[in-house]
């Protein structure tokens, strides 16, 4: 009797879970840019382009940004600290505002007030800071080209000493101030008057990232020997400052008509932006091309990603991108008319917002129990990361809360050992007991950590079982790729040792929506006391696009919605295969037959061609032993040649070449002598070496100037090489030196079929 009983219902229109939404998370940040009288005009000039750099970067619409240059209160009616640019939100219009206001920022004058007061301007930035939520990160950019000097501020004491001095001790006040409202401080100095000390001592005493366990990621203050690396060097640690990264910088000098600019995205950052450093803007036009040369819009959709270009009017501009294509992006730079050669620098800052997702098997564990936790990383488009280069770098553990007992983590690997099935899937696995002293509800978290990489933090939330599960199953996925229109192949193991029967339901959760995939069955029952094995059928229909398909399988008891078992799935689908490629082994293997003969008959013939050749011969002619004529073939004789025994004056006769219808005519015979057809049909053979009579008192012989080895000796292989022939022995060197000189006859040619049948 059946212990299943199957029902198929329709797939789900769409599936849980979409990390379609997936964005950057906000940040609200504030520049403290150095105006101060010691500055250059380009130091001023490269502290408005790294203002810039950090605003027209920034991958948040939703983050904020100011401004605020700062000197210091030297008499009445100064201010230590302006405000450049107000804290202002990063969308389009936010973006251009910034990019212009940050020409504002410029070199004080003694009237104005132009030390170095750091207390002020960092108790200006926290103020503005404090404005934001709580739960939004908070960081404080320093750019200095020196040290705190408040030496002139009368508002630090009544003498140049102690001013300083109280000026310390202001600072550090301010410091612990921002630990305590949770603000990182980031110092950048430039040039040689600045003090390291004092700025490492302004990072390490400020608020620490909330991913400061990634090296780049720590507050750390960050010098340059001068002001024209300002801007990289900031955006690498407001990079670290987010949870971001920064592909190295490329910089081209002193380009009088076009340059190209290459930059790296990798395949696992979904959110970036490009940045192109431009001292004069209107004399630079530029031009982005994705990795694949296609040249992208300044703004809207292309290629399935998202585009916006800011900032084309002032010294920087960005191009901020929406689901970047990976590889190398050109940044093409154009200069205009006569304008003087420029300077121009290209980087990118990207980040990889990743969307992790949990099981735990048995879903609800007893107190004790060591379970199987899992975990698996997604992009906002539903990528399952696999690939090597997606994680490097990339650190996966799951942490487990419940009442009765202290969290505990564990670190995950995608190995292939121990509990992890298949290396490099993308799937990270790890056993954790459950303590003992667990009650009630239990919370397991997937935790990621890695340089650029930030993502969402989703519970698995089960509850502590009294006793062991009565109804219990297993998932197996065999197929693993498939092609438009196919199956991929598995079973569901099922044990139900209850006193009822059960009625279960499949479903396919997390992953993208995909409405070309009908999983079957999604409803069975199972019999008290029944063990089943059920087919398991994912199909996908002929319009399925190529690429993997990511998701989890959930099965649930449909009266109480307890997940009973569940498995990370993802099937690659791909282009059906064709005949050649279903076929390529015997297909290649029989072509190589074929060529390898085709090459032995066509060497086999040119052999032969060349054996029959005469144009090495020279016949001679003898009366008695004495020699009177001698003749040599034509150089292209062929086969055959012709020739006339003709007399001259004297009684004498010559050899003459002749291709009259009544020649004599000569071909080489398989012996290595000569074969003769005479003009009145007589055949007569010419041994190598010797002589032959042909008229009254006269005899041919021959000399022939191919080497003996040509013919006997030497063996062609494939590649058309000529080596030594183990059958000829030691005798192979002497016959290849021998001369014209008629002697015994030695045959040169390999016996072969007699080829003057013709004749």
């Amino acid at each position: 009797m059946c212990a299943v009983a199957l029902a198929l219902l329709p797939s789900p229109a769409s599936a849980a879970g979409r990390a379609a939404d997936l964005a950057p998370s906000p940040v609200d940040f504030a520049v403290l840019v150095d105006e101060s009288g010691s500055l250059s005009d380009p130091d001023v000039a490269a502290e408005r382009a790294a203002a810039s750099l950090l605003a027209l970067g920034e991958v948040s619409d939703d983050s904020r940004a100011a401004v605020l240059g700062f000197g210091s209160v030297t008499g009445p009616g100064q201010t230590p600290v302006d405000s450049v640019c107000p804290l202002t939100r990063l969308d389009t219009l936010g973006r251009e505002q910034l990019s212009s206001c940050t020409a504002k920022l410029h070199r004080r004058s003694e009237r104005e007030g132009n030390g170095t007061d750091f207390p002020a301007a960092l108790a200006q930035a926290l103020s503005v800071l404090a404005e934001g939520a709580d739960d939004t990160p908070k960081v404080v950019f320093l750019l200095t080209d020196g040290r705190l000097d408040v030496s002139d501020s009368p508002a630090y004491g009544s003498n140049p000493a102690s001013r300083n001095v109280n000026g310390r001790k202001a600072l550090a006040g301010k410091v612990a101030q921002a630990r305590a409202q949770k603000v990182q401080i980031w110092p950048l100095g430039f040039g040689s008057g600045v003090d390291k000390r004092q700025l490492d001592q302004l990072a390490a005493g400020g608020y620490q990232s909330r991913c400061a366990d990634i090296p780049s990621a720590r507050p750390a203050a960050r010098v340059t020997s001068g002001s024209s690396d300002v801007a990289q060097v900031l955006l690498a640690a407001f990079a670290g400052a987010r949870c971001a990264r920064t592909t190295p910088s490329r910089t081209v000098g002193n380009i009088t008509s076009s340059a190209d600019l290459k930059v790296t995205i990798p395949s696992v950052a979904t959110d970036g932006s490009l940045e192109v450093v431009k001292p004069d803007a209107g004399a630079v036009a530029v031009t982005y091309y994705d990795p694949l040369g296609r040249k992208v819009p300044p703004h809207g959709r292309a290629h399935g990603s998202t585009f916006e270009r800011v900032g084309q009017t002032g010294p920087v501009e960005a191009l901020r991108i929406r689901n970047p294509y990976p590889g190398t992006w050109r940044v093409h730079v154009e200069i205009l008319g006569d304008a003087a050669a420029q300077r121009i620098t290209a980087t990118a800052i990207w980040q990889g917002l990743l969307r992790s997702y949990i099981l735990v098997d048995p879903p609800a564990p007893r107190a004790g129990q060591r379970v199987t936790a899992r975990v698996t990383l997604q992009t906002r488009q539903g990528v399952v990361l696999t690939e090597a280069d997606q994680l490097a770098g990339i650190r996966v553990s799951v942490r487990l809360t419940g009442r009765g007992f202290a969290p505990r983590t564990v670190s995950l690997t995608d190995s292939g050992k121990g509990s992890d099935a298949r290396a490099h899937d993308g799937e990270f696995s790890a056993r954790i007991t459950v303590p003992r002293a667990a009650t009630g509800t239990l919370s397991f978290v997937g935790l990621m950590a890695g340089e650029g990489i930030t993502g969402d933090q989703r519970p698995y939330v089960t509850k502590v079982a009294a006793t062991g599960p009565r109804l219990t199953a297993a998932i197996v996925l065999d197929d693993h790729e498939v092609n438009p229109g196919g199956t991929a192949a598995g079973r569901i193991g099922i044990r139900n040792a209850d006193s009822a029967a059960h009625r279960l339901r499949l479903t396919w959760t997390d992953g993208s929506a995909y409405r070309h995939l009908t999983v079957r069955p999604q409803s069975m029952t199972v019999r008290s006391g029944a063990t089943a094995r059920v087919p398991l059928r994912l199909s996908f229909g002929k319009d399925a696009r190529s690429g993997a398909v990511p998701g989890r399988l959930e099965l649930r008891d449909a009266k109480t919605g307890q997940v009973v078992a569940q498995s990370f799935v993802t099937v690659k689908v791909v282009p059906p295969t064709g005949f050649l490629d279903r076929y390529a082994t015997p297909v290649g293997a029989g072509s190589a037959l074929v060529l390898a003969l085709l090459t032995v008959l066509a060497l086999r013939w040119q052999d032969r061609r060349r054996a029959r050749d005469t144009s090495d011969i020279q016949l001679i002619l003898f009366r008695d032993d004495t020699e009177v004529s001698r003749l040599r073939a034509p150089t292209r004789a062929g086969a055959e040649f012709g020739f006339a025994l003709r007399p001259v004056a004297g009684g004498a006769h010559r050899l003459l070449l002749d291709s009259s219808a009544g020649r004599n005519r000569v071909r080489r015979s398989a012996d290595g002598g000569l074969a003769v057809r005479l003009a009145d049909g007589t055949r007569v053979a010419i041994p190598r070496g010797g002589r032959t009579p042909v008229s009254d008192g006269l005899l041919v012989g021959f000399a022939d100037r191919r080497p003996a080895g040509r013919s006997r000796g030497t063996v062609r292989t494939a590649g058309g090489v000529r080596v030594p022939d183990r059958r000829s022995g030691p005798g192979g060197l002497l016959r290849h030196l021998q001369d014209d000189a008629p002697g015994p006859p030695q045959p040169t040619l390999t016996a072969r079929r007699s080829y003057d049948d013709d004749f």
